[in-house]
């Protein structure tokens, strides 16, 4: 094992250690005509990772252009929170999360269930589940 892949997972482990809240993901399956449902295939993966809001801006088209040449306007006239879960890949194995998974916080009942949109890499040892709200009920 090389030295970064050492440190990596080292300071992937203080960040736990530090900052983590316990999560516990429902893998779900679902058909092209259907709703999802629980995944049989799967199982649930209870760990800790690092829930944090992230502020987002979105860039909106205007539309209103000032002259004949000029192209449409984008601005950011709305600003967001984006829910994201940082998660060391170790809790997953080589079975990682995927799109329509739910995500609930047991140790936290003000927080929603929420569903994974996608599930980029965050460096060479964890996972960034990037959420939406309104998850169905586990």
């Amino acid at each position: 094992m090389g030295i970064f892949s050492r440190l990596d997972r080292t300071a992937s482990r203080t960040v736990d250690r530090v900052n983590a809240i316990r999560f516990t993901l429902v893998p779900q399956a679902s058909t092209p005509n259907g709703r999802p449902g629980p995944d049989p295939t799967r199982h649930e993966v209870t760990g800790r990772g690092v829930f944090d809001y992230v502020a987002t801006e979105q860039g909106l088209q205007l539309g209103v252009r000032k002259s004949y040449r000029e192209a449409n306007d984008l601005r950011a006239l709305q600003t967001g929170r984006d829910p994201q879960l940082s998660v060391d890949r170790r809790y997953f194995g080589s079975e990682e999360p995927k799109q329509g998974d739910i995500v609930v916080f047991p140790d936290n009942p003000e927080l929603p269930s929420f569903d994974v949109m996608s599930v980029p890499r965050d460096g060479l040892s964890r996972l960034v589940l990037m959420l939406s709200h309104g998850g169905a009920q586990v």
